[in-house]
C-alpha cells in the first residue's frame, strides 16, 4: 500500500470552509489514512495564527521533501488566504505534485479588482499554474475562467443529510425565521435587524433567531437598543443538537449577504426543508428563487422586511410546497452522492485516487 497522502490544506476557523472539508471527511471520500488536514489558519491573536501559519509550512515541506504527497488540495478564500496557498502553490510545483485550488472566495472577485496589477499577476499566475481549479457556481467558473486558460470545475458545497421529515412536521413553527453565519456587516446582521423591526410589527408572531459568531456583543446590544428582545433570540456561535433543534423548528432560513460564494448555510438550510431569503449575490440565484423562497437586492431592507412577511403571511400548504422544492434541489444537486463523484473524477483525472 503507498504510503503517500493527499494533503488537505484550509482554515480551522469556524464557517463554510471547515464545514466544506469535514463534510468530506465524513462522507467517506477518501480511504482511510490516505488524506491529512493540515490547518493553515486559526482563530486567535496574530501570534498564534502566524505560529499556525509556519507549522503548516513546515509540515508540508517535510511530507514533499520524503516524498509522502499524492496531491495537495488548496482550500483557498482572498486576502491572507490567497498568499497563503500562493506559497503552497509553488512548494508544490517544486516537488512535482499535482495542486488543486479549491475557491471560496466570497469577497475574491472584490480582492481581485480592487489589487495592484502586481497582485492581479499573482492571481492569475496561481491559476494558471494549478492542476485542477474548482469553484462553487457557474457566476464563478465565468469570473475566474477570466484569469486562466485552465479548465475551471463547477463543484458545488454539500452537507450531511440530518434531516428528520416526522420530527420537523412534529416541532416546526411555521413564524419562526434562522440566520446562521459570520456577525458583521458582509452576511447583512444589521439589515435583517433593521428589517425584522418592520416584520415584527405586521406578524407580532414572527420570531428570529441568531446563531453565529464574531460581532456577537454588537449585535445583542443592536436588538436591545431596537427594543426586540421578545422576539430575536441571539444565541451566539451554535452547532451539534442545538442546532438540530433550530434547523428543524424554523420554517425560514435568511442570509442577507453582501458577497457569497456558494453558503454552506443556505444548502443546509436547503436539505431541512426549509424557506430561504436570501440577496442576488454569488452564486445564491443558483440555489433560491420564488420556488423556494425569495431574493432580494443586497441592503435593502424594506425589501427585505417585504419577502419575510409574505413568506410568513402565506398559508401552510405553501410554505410546505417551498420547503419541499428547497429539499428537492438539495437531494438532485448538493447532497453528498452528487458532489462526491464530480470531486473524484476531477482526482482521477490528476491519477489519483482519493
Amino acid at each position: 500500500m503507498s504510503t503517500k497522502r493527499v494533503l488537505v490544506l484550509g482554515t480551522a476557523a469556524r464557517g463554510g470552509i471547515l464545514s466544506v472539508i469535514k463534510a468530506y471527511e465524513t462522507a467517506g471520500f477518501y480511504s482511510p489514512g490516505h488524506s491529512l488536514f493540515v490547518a493553515t489558519h486559526i482563530e486567535g491573536s496574530l501570534f498564534s495564527r502566524l505560529a499556525a501559519a509556519f507549522k503548516a509550512y513546515s509540515l508540508v515541506a517535510i511530507q514533499l521533501l520524503l516524498r509522502r504527497v499524492d496531491l495537495l488540495h488548496l482550500h483557498m478564500s482572498m486576502r491572507g488566504s490567497f498568499w497563503r496557498k500562493f506559497i503552497f502553490l509553488n512548494m508544490g510545483r517544486l516537488a512535482r505534485v499535482p495542486v488543486i485550488i479549491h475557491l471560496h472566495g466570497s469577497e475574491f472577485a472584490v480582492f481581485y479588482n480592487g489589487s495592484a496589477s502586481w497582485v492581479q499577476w499573482a492571481v492569475r499566475y496561481l491559476f494558471n499554474k494549478a492542476n485542477g481549479i474548482v469553484v462553487l457556481s457557474a457566476s464563478w467558473k465565468d469570473f475566474v475562467g477570466t484569469l486562466t486558460q485552465n479548465e475551471v470545475t463547477i463543484i458545488g458545497n454539500f452537507v450531511p443529510d440530518c434531516f428528520d421529515k416526522v420530527r420537523a412536521s412534529r416541532e416546526r413553527n411555521r413564524h419562526h425565521i434562522l440566520f446562521l453565519g459570520q456577525f458583521g456587516s458582509r452576511k447583512g446582521i444589521y439589515d435583517l435587524l433593521a428589517a425584522f423591526s418592520d416584520v415584527s410589527k405586521q406578524v407580532p408572531k414572527a420570531m428570529l433567531f441568531c446563531g453565529g459568531n464574531g460581532e456577537v456583543d454588537k449585535v445583542r446590544a443592536a436588538v436591545k437598543t431596537m427594543g426586540l428582545e421578545d422576539s430575536v433570540k441571539v444565541p451566539g456561535w451554535i452547532s451539534g443538537d442545538e442546532k438540530a433543534v433550530l434547523m428543524h423548528e424554523c420554517s425560514i432560513f435568511v442570509l442577507p449577504s453582501y458577497n457569497e460564494g456558494l453558503p454552506m448555510a443556505i444548502i443546509e438550510a436547503m436539505s431541512f426543508s426549509m424557506m430561504v431569503v436570501s440577496t442576488t449575490v454569488g452564486g445564491i440565484p443558483e440555489l433560491v428563487d420564488a420556488s423556494n423562497g425569495a431574493l432580494v437586492t443586497p441592503g435593502d431592507q424594506a425589501e427585505l422586511a417585504s419577502a419575510l412577511i409574505k413568506l410568513l403571511s402565506s398559508d401552510d400548504v405553501a410554505q410546505m410546497e417551498k420547503g419541499s422544492a428547497s429539499r428537492m434541489r438539495y437531494e438532485q444537486t448538493f447532497s453528498p452522492h452528487a458532489c462526491i463523484e464530480d470531486m473524484r473524477k476531477l482526482y482521477q483525472s490528476l491519477d489519483v485516487t482519493p
